[in-house]
């Protein structure tokens, strides 16, 4: 069955001031990411000031790039350049006229610098409050011109963590499934600069893969011994042990948020049930017991519960098993073919996907059953991840001729193309932020 297979101050705006306030770490927080009232804030960014030596092209793409981070981080509204009191600057906090600026409507003003140096490159940025009139932060960054869109990504988190106090997403993974080289393997690529890693080559089908709460290791279930086990790979020497290789499925795999239990689908009296395994693959303890199947477990941020997919209403739906209580409750009523649940690492929120009129769509739905919200309009769209900040998901989307990886804000914002081949790319599933 395919769904088997699938598996820092708040920002108030008071007569045109923004109030801000310290947060535990000590700093000044501007953005309360999560607070209800959260809105996108004007966001000046002037044309990059070059400052000599720059190689030919490398401003066009510092600044594209840029942009586009900007934009995926959906905190921000690009002003118009045409708008803006200069379309190129390097300012300091000396000689910028904010009430120029403020006047323009911009909220806050991030100027940007890079120079050449030989076959490397500077890049600094400065941070400012437009509206208060006070400088926020700045940093400079050095590395060779192959590593532009790593330094890039740790500018736009820089200037995330510096307005919201929270880490960004651009030096965090996504591994997902590839068929690019006939054979179904598992690959990791980096959010921004897309540089692509393959962790398995057995030459097998290998499928579902999930992240460590460590970011160092992946699940995945592989066919290479001819029944579906499931395997361990460590990312930074690519090798693989096997964890779990009872007869029958071993798939779906689900970290728990503290590591140290493993939620999968396998064989049970009477069709495929929900088990839990130790951080080892061993000790199976079977959570659920019923005549219907069941897969794609996914946990609750605090590891009291976890949703997954059952046909035993006729059609897959989503369920909750609460496991202190041991109480099963059914999640989603619309639709006749849900699937593919992902809990948010904030915990509000349930990302899934249903079935309508031959295609896939992605919807989110509250842990309680209400506000169900539906992301995606185009194409045929499944197994949605959430990136650690709980903002953004990762997801498959066919609206071609083969499927690619996405990603979009948690409102349906963008979407974004990550992976641009002729091979099909599915399953993605995102990393927790990495050290």
């Amino acid at each position: 069955m395919r769904w088997m297979r699938n598996t820092v101050l708040f920002f108030l705006v008071v007569s045109g001031a923004i109030l801000v306030y310290p947060h535990k770490g000590g700093g000044i927080i501007y953005i309360d990411i999560n607070s209800p009232q959260i809105r996108r804030f004007y966001l000046a960014f002037p044309a990059i000031k070059d400052l000599g030596n720059t190689p030919q092209g490398i401003k066009e793409e510092v600044e594209k790039t840029l942009v586009q981070d900007l934009t995926i981080s959906d905190l921000f509204y690009l002003m118009e350049r045409v708008k803006l009191p200069q379309q190129e600057a390097y300012v300091t906090e000396e000689n910028i006229d904010f009430v120029s600026w403020k006047n323009s409507g911009t909220e806050f003003l991030l100027s940007v610098g890079i120079k050449g140096e030989r076959n490397a490159v500077s890049l600094e940025f400065r941070l400012f409050d437009a509206i208060q009139g006070v400088y926020v932060a700045g940093k400079r960054y050095h590395g060779s011109l192959a590593e532009i869109r790593v330094i890039l990504g740790k500018l736009a988190d820089e200037v995330v963590q510096q307005l919201t106090g929270e880490r960004g997403i651009f030096q965090t993974k996504i591994a997902f499934v590839t068929d690019r080289t006939g054979n179904k393997e598992i690959a990791v690529m980096d959010v921004n600069s897309r540089s692509e890693t393959m962790v398995t080559k057995n030459g097998s089908i290998n499928i579902s893969p999930d992240w460590h709460p460590d970011g160092r290791s992946l699940l995945y279930t592989s066919y290479q011994r001819r029944n579906p086990d499931l395997y361990q790979v460590f990312i930074s020497t690519r090798n693989s042990i096997l964890l779990s290789a009872v007869p029958g499925p071993n798939a779906t795999p689900a970290w728990s948020p503290d590591g140290k239990r493993i939620a999968l689908m396998m064989r049970g009296e009477n069709n495929t049930e929900i088990y839990l395994l130790n951080e080892q693959g061993k000790e199976p303890v079977m959570l659920t017991r019923s005549w219907d199947s069941k897969a794609s477990p996914t946990w609750s941020p605090d590891g009291k519960q976890i949703a997954f997919v059952s046909d035993r209403s006729g059609t897959p739906q989503i369920y909750i098993f609460d496991l202190t209580t041991r109480k099963l409750r059914r999640l989603t009523y619309e639709g006749g073919y849900n699937c593919s649940p992902a809990w948010s690492p904030k915990g509000d929120r349930i990302a899934f996907a249903r079935q309508e009129e031959g295609r896939f769509h992605l919807y989110t739905i509250r842990p309680d059953g209400t506000d169900v919200r539906r992301l995606t309009k185009e194409g045929s769209n499944e197994n949605p991840s959430w990136a650690p900040n709980g903002r953004h998901l990762a997801f498959t989307s066919k609206q071609g001729g083969n499927y690619d990886i996405y990603i979009m804000t948690a409102d349906g914002g963008g979407p974004w193309k990550v992976t641009d081949t002729a091979a099909n790319e599915t399953e993605p599933t995102w990393s927790p932020w990495l050290q």
